[in-house]
């Protein structure tokens, strides 16, 4: 897990390799007595969805703006998106921590609640959007703009991006960082990756387990030996 500073709020580094991704890894510990949380308000929302890409600096600062005069509404979009991001993490991580990597096929689909939920938000962001063209040829709806999603754009865009990805067939190769207290998402189209960033949960892992060794080997070399024969 890691993290960095931007217009004075803390937000996730980006390592999943997927927009849909980056949403779920808002939230740090998943599963864990204690999680960290990032979107801790509309105004993180905002600064994060701009950081990852979903928002351009206008409209970044037009959102903020917006929110600053609206508090209310910015709030229920807050929770909307919390709520969406635990849809998320359920489509896809769900399916990481069941199946066996070396065996994709095996994975269960996606459940249909959680499916008809992000459905809701993606048919709401489709009605706001226009088809824009990719620099890779793609065409893709866009999720509208400040204006005609106002403060939903982020939730939108996320939604989008989170249908794209069930879209392509993406999700039997998304997986979950095996970290003590991460949890964070990624894509991994090679099924060779374990670890959200290897300098942070990789090497602490591999610190815990040197630790255990070392205090095994200790443990044998004080217990006593078996007493002398007489012969």
């Amino acid at each position: 897990m890691a993290n960095h500073l931007v217009s004075g709020l803390l937000v996730p580094d980006a390592v999943s390799g997927h927009l849909a991704l980056e949403l779920a890894n808002t939230r740090a510990g998943w599963g864990s007595a204690s999680p960290r949380e990032y979107l801790v308000s509309y105004d993180a929302l905002v600064v994060w969805a701009g950081d990852v890409g979903h928002l351009t600096a206008a409209e970044t600062t037009a959102l903020r703006r917006l929110a600053a005069r609206s508090p209310r509404p910015a709030d229920r979009v807050l929770r909307n998106a919390l709520a969406l991001r635990e849809t998320v993490y359920r489509l896809l991580a769900a399916p990481a921590a069941a199946a066996d990597p070396a065996a994709p096929a095996a994975r269960p689909g996606p459940a249909g609640a959680d499916l008809a939920s992000l459905h809701g938000v993606a048919a709401r962001a489709y009605r706001s959007s226009r088809l824009v063209v990719l620099s890779d040829g793609r065409v893709l709806p866009d999720g509208g703009d400040e204006v005609t999603s106002g403060l939903a754009l982020p939730l939108h865009r996320s939604a989008l991006a989170a249908a794209q990805l069930l879209a392509a067939g993406d999700g039997g190769h998304v997986f979950a960082c095996a970290g003590r207290g991460c949890g964070w998402l990624f894509l991994d189209r090679a099924h060779r990756r374990r670890w959200c960033i290897m300098a942070i949960c990789g090497n602490r892992a591999k610190a815990r387990e040197f630790a255990a060794r070392t205090r095994t080997r200790a443990g044998s070399l004080d217990r006593p030996g078996p007493p002398p024969h007489d012969s």
